[in-house]
């Protein structure tokens, strides 16, 4: 997806929209899973990737407008403008700005339906409008509402999962010397540990802080042979089978550049589990059996 291809699509000399990038597949026309379209967020052959998994814009908002500020402007208003101002393709493989269909509804039971729909789709859930709602920046209320996929299916259980290995910080992370850690779990069939997640945020500056200190005392020049890494999830820094954490994560999803074939979606550390030792982390047979 290109800026010169979104100009081609709309009619105005100056907006702001708001959307979500979704990757889809040209070949069947199905809208990727999250952790396909993060494939694109790469250290290498970013080209390639990009036109392997290409993307589609699905614009919901409409703020400004050759001069016009649209924000106190009642829903219905926005998503009229909207509508007007996107240039529809009659080859919907080639359109990149996807306006989505709207309906208004006053019964739950049509609203689940038009949720499944979009779950056969492959898409995350719904956002629900109040029709004469204005647009808030940075606070939700209830003038809209995500009903997300993850709210319906909450995964219960926390994963215990392996520090494998840690990237540089960047930033205010620079401090911390870690930007992001790799965690794993344990495929007992080949005696390996497989990745599951790469988790950036939802730490505490002092979890940070704890974390590097604990990394510190592990750290190796090479990844470990029982260590099972796509290179897109090469790290930085790689750590010795020591560090146990309590992972929470909204659900799991299947994942090609994950080698447990499984990724955490949202993944959060819950806490260190300085009680357990490497072989009593998750095993991959019990990650899969939580997606049945």
């Amino acid at each position: 997806m290109g800026l010169e291809g979104v100009k081609k699509e709309v009619k105005a000399d100056e907006l702001i929209i708001e959307g979500e990038a979704i990757g889809y597949n040209p070949k069947t026309g199905e809208f990727l899973p999250f952790q396909e379209t993060v494939q694109r967020k790469r250290k290498y052959d970013i080209g390639a990737k990009s036109i392997e998994v290409p993307l589609k814009l699905f614009a919901f908002e409409l703020l400004y407008l050759n001069g016009k500020n649209f924000i106190k402007k009642p829903f219905i208003e926005r998503r009229k403008a909207l509508e007007q101002v996107t240039i529809k393709n009659k080859d919907i493989s080639k359109q990149i700005i996807v306006v989505d269909h709207q309906e208004e509804v006053d019964k739950e039971e049509r609203l689940e339906e038009i949720f499944d729909q979009a779950v056969a789709k492959k898409l995350e859930g719904v956002i629900a409008k109040k029709i004469d709602g204005i647009y808030q920046p940075g606070a939700r209320g209830w003038n809209w509402i995500k009903y997300k996929r993850s709210y319906s299916s909450k995964i219960n259980d926390t994963i215990d999962c392996l520090v494998m290995g840690y990237d540089f910080g960047k930033g205010k992370r620079t401090d911390f010397g870690m930007g992001a850690f790799l965690v794993g779990v344990r495929d007992e069939k080949n005696d390996k540990f497989v990745t599951v997640a790469k988790i950036g945020t939802g730490l505490t500056d002092e979890e940070w802080r704890f974390l590097k200190i604990k990394s510190q005392i592990s750290k190796l020049k090479d990844k470990p042979m029982n260590y099972s890494v796509d290179k897109a999830m090469n790290c930085d820094v790689w750590i010795s089978p020591a560090i146990v954490v309590e992972i929470k994560a909204d659900e799991i999803t299947k994942s090609p550049t994950h080698t447990a074939g499984l990724a955490l979606r949202f993944p959060r550390l819950e806490k260190f589990r300085d009680d357990k030792k490497p072989e009593d982390v998750t095993t991959l047979e019990e990650l899969q059996h939580m997606t049945r």
